[in-house]
């Protein structure tokens, strides 16, 4: 009876110490899981911040874009219009006063990495759902907006200084598409800030 209990008290001796060292490396693990959260939100918040800016450049660009544009539309600016006219193709660095479309590059890497490492299953619903908007919205202003203006720039067919009127209500309607989406990213981000915030 004596040695029963002496193989009973180890056992469960054993049992407790298996369930502490399990209980331990939980502790450890979420405590790791949440470190690994903190830096990438923290690099998520940073590449916003660095996104927004950007975007409020881009913003001031093509909104003086889109105005440029609209007097020619509209046949404000005859002058300008008849420099364009002028040239043996569309000079958008005419429209643009010599500068790119774009001066910079909204990034992706912190979010696409929060996703690939999987730690975004650590995030809370609400951050998942807010940043996936963001970064939805980005890829299309950049994917498709900026890409149909480039796309109609480099078509032959712009370049046919006959179809100059066609070719600037095309160019003015996408760039009022252009600068509204860009006004809802400032929005979004400023949003998405907010929420780091809360945090």
């Amino acid at each position: 009876m004596g040695n029963l209990k002496k193989y009973l008290a180890e056992s469960v001796l054993i049992v407790f110490s298996v369930l502490f060292a399990l209980f331990i490396n939980k502790l450890f693990d979420d405590h790791k899981t949440e470190e690994r959260k903190q830096i990438a939100l923290e690099s998520i918040q940073k590449e916003i911040i660095r996104n927004n800016a950007i975007l409020t450049e881009w913003k001031t660009h093509h909104i003086a874009m889109r105005d440029r544009i609209k007097s020619l539309v509209d046949q404000k600016n005859d002058s300008l219009k008849n420099v364009l006219l002028a040239s043996k193709y569309l000079d958008l660095g005419l429209l643009s006063d010599q500068q790119s479309l774009i001066n910079d590059i909204l990034s992706d890497t912190a979010w696409e990495s929060a996703r690939t490492t999987g730690i975004i299953q650590a995030f809370n619903f609400e951050q998942i759902e807010l940043l996936t908007k963001v970064y939805k919205m980005q890829e299309v202003l950049i994917d498709k907006t900026l890409m149909n203006i480039l796309d109609l720039y480099f078509n032959a067919d712009t370049h046919n200084m006959k179809n100059l009127d066609p070719t600037l209500l095309q160019l003015q309607l996408r760039f009022q598409e252009l600068t509204g989406q860009e006004e809802l990213m400032n929005y979004l981000y400023g949003e998405a800030l907010k929420n780091f915030e809360i945090q």
